[in-house]
């Protein structure tokens, strides 16, 4: 009778190790800093077009997969508050993948650098809230999204300018202007970037089931860092199709400083006393598992 109590409570003791820390993450902030922008031209074409700052939409950086089953309901979310005019939204897909072929190292490396990337779907809007997973917190994605991109970045009365002029079809000139007060943004430092953005590509291997992958970036270009200016940039090839376009983007970063470690010695003190509950938990199963070794001999 005693081994039989004994076992259960090594039971018990499994099953809440292996059930502590499951829940949906709630929204949180990037400390990444800013990005706003949008406008765009084909890649093929000449244009220019002057907007003002607060007729902007919303940026929705999506972190997705071709085998991501889940991230199929967050883009068509995302697909429903761009076709209300609500958000402008860019799939970032997994570079080295063993499945997607539309990631790039480029690609990779802005949003884990910015947004510590996990495994997919992760979306971030404006550049400072992050939404991980697919499972809403309120009633509907679109409502935890809409209540994300409606803290607004204040950008202000002021507006912004993008020229494109395709030369050979290899490279182009893009020229820029953005009147914008730097004032909240003094902590920061301003990057300019072209976003080279496919359209849509077809991929019927896509185990998600979804075969037609819209609004893929496939490379961004640094082009600069003051609020005019010019610079040829090279086009990249397009998987598949004509369709690449040229996104202009301010991306904002926080300068770097001495930080107060206190934080991040209360977030080790946190792992540790989780560690510290866990190793509590192992010596007492191994004393119980023990005790069942001595009863058996």
């Amino acid at each position: 009778m005693r081994r039989v109590i004994v076992v259960c409570c090594l039971l018990v003791l499994i099953s809440f190790t292996g059930t502590s820390g499951v829940s949906a993450k709630a929204p949180e902030d990037t400390d990444a800093g800013a990005i706003f922008g949008g406008q765009w031209a084909w890649a093929n074409n000449t244009s220019s077009k002057t907007s003002t700052l607060n007729s902007l939409p919303a940026i929705a950086e999506d972190y997705t997969a071709t085998w991501c089953t889940n991230c199929v309901k967050v883009e068509h979310a995302l697909e429903d508050l761009q076709d209300e005019g609500e958000i402008q939204k860019y799939h970032f897909h997994r570079a080295n993948d063993h499945e997607d072929p539309f990631g790039s190292n480029n690609t990779e490396e802005h949003f884990s650098s910015r947004y510590n990337a996990g495994a997919p779907p992760i979306v971030v809007f404006n550049g400072t809230q992050k939404q991980i997973g697919s499972t809403p917190n309120g009633d509907s994605l679109e409502d935890d999204y809409r209540s994300l991109i409606s803290q607004s970045l204040n950008l202000g009365s002021g507006n912004t300018t993008l020229s494109w002029a395709s030369q050979d079809g290899e490279t182009g000139v893009v020229s820029w202007a953005i009147d914008l007060d730097m004032e909240q943004f003094e902590e920061y430092e301003m990057s300019v970037n072209i976003w080279f953005v496919e359209a849509s590509a077809e991929f019927s291997e896509g185990s998600n089931g979804e075969g037609t992958y819209p609004s893929i970036v496939t490379e961004i270009v640094e082009v600069g860092n003051k609020e005019t200016g010019t610079a040829t940039v090279s086009i990249p090839d397009a998987y598949d199709g004509d369709d690449m376009q040229v996104h202009l983007m301010y991306h904002f970063t926080p300068i770097e400083t001495t930080q107060d470690t206190g934080s991040e010695d209360k977030g080790e003190d946190d792992d540790s006393n989780s560690l510290s509950s866990i190793s509590a938990i192992v010596s007492l199963s191994c004393i119980i598992a023990a005790a069942i070794f001595k009863w058996d001999n």
